[in-house]
């Protein structure tokens, strides 16, 4: 997020969760010949796709994609392997040694 004022870096000091569909968040400017501290809301406005698990106290309006929405492609949940993670490689320098639990 961007300072109003300055328009250098702000970082999220702290939030807090307001409703169901509303978290307040705390910031604080990085430039500190500005050191503004600011307020802002995030909201949850309008429902692309539909959960697959509603909440029954949640009203949101479903709403036809528009033309500047973001489009991203379907998720699908990560394969599960339960093979070890593959030593990493490739970097100048690095070792490896596997650990020893005894």
């Amino acid at each position: 997020m961007a300072c109003p004022h300055c328009q250098s870096r702000m970082r999220t000091i702290t939030s807090r969760q307001l409703s169901t569909l509303v978290r307040e968040i705390y910031f604080d400017c990085m430039n500190v010949d500005c050191s503004h501290r600011c307020v802002a809301q995030l909201g949850i406005v309008r429902t692309l796709v539909p959960s697959l698990v509603p909440n029954a106290e949640v009203s949101l309006p479903i709403v036809a994609r528009r033309t500047n929405d973001i489009t991203m492609a379907p998720t699908t949940p990560p394969a599960i392997d339960n093979a070890p993670a593959p030593p990493p490689s490739g970097t100048a320098g690095s070792h490896y040694a596997p650990m020893v639990l005894n």
